[in-house]
Formats: C-alpha cells, structure tokens, sequence
C-alpha cells in the first residue's frame, strides 16, 4: 500500500514539474518573440484597463491551489489507469 502511493505522489510531481516546465518554456518563447509596436501599444493598455472583466489574480493562495490540484490530477490518474489496467 505504501509502494502505491507514493508511485502515486511521484505521478502528481511530475505532472506540477511538467506542468511548470511548459510554462517556462512557453514564457521564454513569447519573449524571444516579442516585437513591441509603439502603434498599438495604447490599444493593449485600453484593453487592459477596461476591457479585462476580472482582472489578474496574483495571489499565493491560488498558486497554492493550482500545484495542489495538478497534484491531485497525477494521483488520480495513476489510480484510474491502475483501475482500468486490472480490469483487463
């Protein structure tokens, strides 16, 4: 029983890790591409500004909730993929 959850814990590390990896990866290649344009540049902020329904989170609490789910999604797809493989 031991062994199965911490193969379990392992599966959600390494769905954050993956996870936090790809947004990395993600944000380093927006900006290497980035080309500001002084044209558009106060059609963004406007958007910004009054177009944005909610605005941006930047809270601990929801980064908290967030590895904390995605830990939870790894574990619950180890025990489903163990379900459905002894099923078989």
């Amino acid at each position: 029983m031991k062994k199965q959850i911490f193969r379990a814990l392992v599966v959600g590390l390494i769905f954050v890790f993956v996870f936090y990896t790809f947004e990395i990866i993600q944000g380093v290649y927006l900006t290497m591409n980035y080309v500001p344009d002084i044209v558009e540049t106060y059609e963004s902020v406007d958007y910004l500004q009054h177009k944005v329904s909610f605005g941006y989170i930047s809270s601990p609490m929801w980064r908290t909730i967030e590895i904390l789910g995605l830990f939870l999604l790894g574990i619950i797809v180890f025990y489903t993929g163990k379900i459905l493989r002894r099923k078989k």
